[in-house]
């Protein structure tokens, strides 16, 4: 009887594990005998198959399989061999944003991961309530119980936190020294970083698998966290450092937090309708805050899907909502002008950056660049007595560069490939920008501010470089190296090389703490 107990455990835990699946931090708990037995799941570097589609491919293909920047990968679409989708994922797909993957995969890994998108989807959704995210609530180390000042060597406006995208840290440099001054445990892919505009010991992140951080930068230490959903992408905070704004994609919600203590303050469905009328759970793509000063107390939230944005008046304790519809399709990344009055985003599947003006909440222009414009956090900058801004593209080699006073485009720069960030700074005459989905993808293209925006220079160095972040003083200018696990640091105006930095692991995005006073949105 005993035995016939354990057998009926090990099915039931299979069938509801290949059911459901389980993120990398929440995995479905099973004892005993059970607990062996999961090992029978197809795993994909060290996760559950439907876990790692979450982390790695849901991004660009949705996470219910129907598609977004990338195609739908559901069963009744697929008209070609295994060996045609086993090739596609092992080797990418030229010309488009698609990756090789054969480089972090084996053959057996990649066939599991054919056998998924074969699969039928799941047909109920995940859930994380407002239930959970109380319930997920954890002081780490008390307030009180902290240092009064700095413990370490620092210049707390010229800090590089540096994204260690699978070993679950962030690395700490110091922008003065250039030297690495210690890892803040995190959680999975630490993706969004804002810093408190009002407190500069306060930063805070959030990891793609929905939890906020609250980090003490006097110590290095997370002070608390939260988990505000199953799969997050965007952070931003209220210019008086009062609440901060969070977004998911799974599920479809966004909250607002006291920045203080990570209370939940107010929930949000993104349950609604796109451009087409149909009701539909939207991802939120990206989250920014605008200045009272310059043209109020917003939140602007972007609706992925829904092609919508949502204005939010974080002044008001009732956090009232103006929406603006039909933006366009697949919305991404978004910055704001220098003087915060239009809002630029990315309307990928469009290919166009829609301006969009905060005061009416109406579109004035879709600005037709390229192929998947990706903006990253944005560039925007003032030079020969003109105003302009610029997207990279996640779908072909070119900058594009625009008047923000008439958006109208002023200028197209060839690059080595695709990428996905591209940054300028005050102090620096030159702009600069990754390659990282290019054929040879370690390749940083620097160019003039003025027109016609001549290209000064490519870095072509290391592995997979991208994500250039100045310096505060803008002398100096940081690139990460993804597959070469060091950070290198730049002169921004020769381009030589002063150091790189090693000790850092699968090294990705770079935020400098002074972003804080930035006015692209925090």
């Amino acid at each position: 009887m005993l035995q016939k107990s354990r057998i009926l455990i090990i099915i039931t835990a299979i069938l509801i594990l290949s059911t459901i699946g389980c993120s990398a931090n929440n995995p479905a708990v099973v004892t005993g005998d059970a607990q062996a037995q999961t090992t029978l799941i197809p795993q994909v570097s060290g996760k559950q198959v439907q876990a790692f589609y979450l982390d790695s491919c849901s991004g660009c293909h949705s996470p219910d399989r129907r598609g977004a920047t990338g195609p739908a990968l559901l069963p009744a679409r697929f008209s070609e061999s295994d060996d045609y989708y086993f090739g596609v994922i092992k080797n990418g797909k030229p010309g488009t944003i698609m990756p090789p993957w054969g480089g972090q995969l084996n053959d057996e890994e990649i066939n599991s991961l054919v056998q998924f998108i074969r699969s039928e989807t799941a047909a109920e959704s995940q859930v994380w309530s407002e239930k959970d995210i109380w319930g997920s609530l954890e002081v780490i180390t008390p307030e009180k119980d902290l240092a009064t000042e700095p413990q370490f060597d620092m210049n707390l406006d010229n800090l590089l936190l540096v994204t260690e995208r699978e070993a679950q840290s962030i690395a700490v440099i110091n922008g003065d020294t250039h030297t690495l001054m210690g890892k803040i445990p995190a959680s999975y892919r630490a993706h969004g970083y804002t810093f408190s505009p009002t407190n500069p010991r306060w930063a805070y992140n959030m990891g793609r698998d929905g939890w906020v951080f609250k980090i003490d930068l006097y110590t290095l230490k997370p002070v608390r966290k939260i988990r505000i959903g199953l799969d997050a992408r965007s952070i931003a905070i209220s210019d008086d450092g009062k609440y901060l704004i969070a977004g998911n994609y799974l599920p479809a919600t966004f909250v607002i937090l006291d920045a203080e203590t990570l209370d939940l303050d107010k929930f949000f469905s993104s349950h609604t309708t796109n451009n087409e009328g149909e009701e539909i759970d939207s991802r939120v793509a990206t989250i920014l805050d605008t200045s009272p000063d310059l043209v109020g107390p917003y939140f602007l939230v972007a609706l992925k899907e829904a092609g919508q944005v949502w204005r939010i008046d974080w002044s008001d304790p009732e956090f009232p909502i103006k929406k603006l519809e039909k933006v366009g399709h697949i919305l991404h990344d978004g910055f704001l002008s220098e003087d915060n009055h239009t809002f630029y985003l990315a309307a990928q599947t469009d290919n166009w950056m829609a301006a969009i003006d905060v005061e009416s909440m109406q579109v004035i222009k879709d600005i037709e660049t390229g192929d998947i414009p990706h903006p990253g956090s944005g560039a925007a900058w003032s030079a020969d007595g003109r105003h302009y801004a610029a997207t990279t593209h996640a779908g072909e080699g070119k900058i594009a560069v625009w008047d923000t006073d008439s958006n109208e485009i002023v200028g197209d720069i060839e690059t080595p490939g695709p990428g996905l960030f591209i940054r300028a700074q005050d102090n620096s005459p030159y702009v600069w920008a990754d390659s990282v989905f290019a054929k040879q993808p370690n390749r940083i293209i620097v160019f003039e501010k003025e027109a016609p925006f001549n290209v000064v220079g490519i870095i072509e160095e290391g592995k997979r470089t991208l994500h250039p972040e100045f310096t505060t003083d803008g002398k100096f200018v940081y690139v990460a190296d993804w597959d070469g696990n060091v950070v290198r640091v730049y002169d921004a105006v020769t381009l030589e090389k002063i150091t790189e930095i090693s000790g850092t692991t699968t090294p990705t995005g770079i935020f400098n703490s002074h972003r804080r006073s930035e006015t692209l949105g925090h």
